[in-house]
């Protein structure tokens, strides 16, 4: 039996202190497992289990009996069906695009192989998605992860340890908006932005209208959005190693280009140009890389542009796959949105509303302002 996880070779954890208590949080996704059977009988899988560690020691262990074993594996299947199976045309590119997205890749599975938790010899399992959020003395630093199985009326398992880390920063890096906004899809929500492989940390920001609202369950024009048509800079020095400008706006909130509109859009500019609209890449020093998406067409910068922290990229915009203006922000280990993990990214000019310094935003809806 083999098991491999992913993200390679780490989860990252999210460490922070809780009021009033000695123990801290530990908060990190195992994005996906897979459970191949290499040997020559067929096994039947029971059970997984998972053993939070920290310095070695077991802090918390979850099981999940055969009943669940069985349903993650039926949703294997049909995310198989849904974004592993081959089609023709532009259905291609949106089926090819949104597996990377999720993933990061497309050959952690071999479709071919994917059953139920019954496998024949060389056929496979496992299961998308499993968040773990955990108070303990101190932050957990390996997750082993165990198959239980039956093989030829015997039970045996299967295991592997996953190390989970703190990740540490590369650079100093300032917001890149200025005044105050509103956060939104943050990683603290596991099922928004966190659900795909390279947005794990990223996030939304939205300015408030006069009234304290954000109106976005109704069209209403672009220009209506206080945010929209803000300056977007640079959050640390850096190289512009991709963008694209020229991507059509929405013309409302809640109101997205014709379809017609869209499928002409992805013939001509491609996937990214339909999910992220007009954008910019920077790469900074690291192998660290910041994306902004949803930008107003007239980007200030080209590729190969080396740019200062603070300057303006562009401006805060309506175009991609957008609900209405919004800036998309995250930071990244590749240049690509596809295919590059999140990372975490700390800021060093950003207070909340009480003028507490805020390092690394931790919360959905948090408002913030900038130095």
């Amino acid at each position: 039996m083999e098991v491999k996880f992913h993200p390679p070779q780490f989860l990252i954890n999210i460490v922070r202190g809780i009021e009033g208590q000695e123990n801290v949080e530990s908060d990190f996704l195992l994005r996906a497992i897979r459970v191949k059977n290499t040997a020559e009988k067929p096994v039947h899988i029971t059970r997984y289990c998972f053993d939070l560690k920290s310095e070695g020691k077991s802090q918390k262990k979850i099981s999940y009996p055969e009943e669940m074993v069985k349903k993650r594996s039926l949703a294997l299947l049909e995310l198989k069906e849904k974004l592993m199976t081959k089609r023709r045309g532009i259905k291609e590119t949106l089926r090819k695009g949104n597996l990377l997205l999720l993933m990061g890749t497309e050959k952690f599975w071999d479709k071919d192989q994917i059953s139920t938790n019954t496998l024949e010899p060389n056929q496979e399992t496992g299961f998308l998605h499993e968040h773990f959020r955990i108070a303990t003395p101190e932050p957990i630093d390996e997750l082993v992860f165990t198959a239980v199985y039956v093989k030829e009326d015997k039970q045996k398992n299967v295991a592997i340890r996953i190390p989970v880390t703190q990740y540490e920063r590369k650079n100093q890096y300032i917001f890149p908006l200025k005044g105050i906004w509103m956060v939104l899809g943050n990683w603290n929500d596991p099922y928004d932005h966190r659900t795909h492989n390279s947005q794990e940390f990223g996030f939304d920001l939205i300015q408030l209208d006069d009234n304290m609202q954000f109106v976005q369950n109704q069209e209403k024009p672009n220009d209506e959005y206080p945010c929209y048509g803000q300056k977007i800079v640079a959050i640390a020095d850096g190289e512009v190693v991709d963008c694209l400008d020229g991507s059509p706006e929405n013309p409302s909130a809640c109101a997205l280009l014709p379809k017609e509109r869209k499928i002409k859009l992805l013939k001509e500019q491609g996937l990214l140009a339909l999910a992220n609209g007009n954008f910019v890449v920077l790469e900074h020093h690291g192998g660290e890389f910041s994306f902004y998406g949803h930008m107003k067409p007239g980007l200030q910068v080209n590729k190969g542009d080396k740019v200062k922290q603070g300057q303006t990229l562009g401006k805060v915009g309506n175009s991609g796959n957008s609900t209405g203006p919004h800036l998309h922000f995250q930071l990244m280990d590749a240049p690509s949105i596809l295919t590059g993990r999140g990372l975490p990214c700390y800021f060093t000019n950003v207070r909340d509303l009480f003028g507490e310094r805020v390092e690394f935003v931790e919360h959905d809806g948090l408002i913030v302002h900038l130095d």
